[in-house]
């Protein structure tokens, strides 16, 4: 999950009314190398997080992108979905959104569920890419179905507000959920405004507030504004 104003979006319903926001997703966290990628390839990835943690070895991020993008060359997706990271936010390498959005690309469609979050974004946003709302919820999708959950609350933020998809909000809850439940604090706050407005579900503010709580307690700025906005406390 990325923190910076750059790749945080969060939009209102209205300036009265509760809102729905959407975060897209990131790898803080070594990544799984998936099964078919080469052995030399696998091992660059995780030679590549140990650099740019500076876990084990000394931190360098110029180094770690290096490496990304042998184990990209050598056709490892998350190698490519790493690299686009580094490119994106110019972290050991020059920023180029062009090629971050590139790279993403490369590494969705080796299967990659983060890459395909992350594209998403950029083509939701229209950052280094043609901005394209359908297009952004196919590929939010695809990274849902692959397991990234923060791309389950994008999507969810896509159909709650039918951006690029048919509007559906009991569609949108059931993400929220998935999202939440897998331990996306934004999805559990964009769910508890769904649950305390009775948004595609039945109303329940007790159970609205609970669910914002939790947002706002795991770090998420969204539910602890929707929590005072509500008079209720963090």
């Amino acid at each position: 999950m990325r923190g910076s104003d750059a790749i945080v979006a969060v939009a209102s319903i209205s300036a009265t009314t509760l809102g729905c926001g959407a975060t897209t997703a990131a790898r803080t966290a070594p990544v799984p190398v998936p099964a078919q990628a080469a052995p030399a390839a696998s091992k660059l990835v995780s030679l590549g997080l140990m650099y740019e943690s500076g876990r084990g070895v000394a931190r360098d991020e110029a180094r770690a992108s290096a490496l990304y993008k042998q184990a990209c060359d050598a056709g490892d997706a998350h190698g490519c979905g790493n690299l686009g990271f580094m490119v994106e936010t110019g972290r050991g390498v020059d920023r180029d959104e062009a090629r971050a959005a590139s790279l993403y690309k490369q590494a969705c469609g080796g299967g990659d569920a983060h890459g395909c979050g992350n594209l998403g974004f950029m083509v939701e946003t229209g950052t280094g890419v043609d901005r394209d709302e359908a297009r952004a919820a196919t590929l939010y999708k695809q990274a849902c179905d692959r397991g990234e959950l923060h791309a389950c609350g994008n999507l969810g933020f896509m159909v709650a507000t039918g951006r690029g998809v048919d509007k559906d909000e009991a569609r949108a809850v059931a993400l929220y959920t998935q999202a939440c439940d897998g331990g996306d604090a934004h999805g559990c706050s964009n769910l508890g405004v769904m649950v305390e407005g009775g948004k595609g579900i039945a109303a329940d503010h007790a159970s609205g507030v609970r669910l914002l709580r939790q947002g706002c307690r795991a770090g998420d700025t969204f539910g602890c504004q929707q929590l005072e906005h509500l008079g209720e406390a963090p």
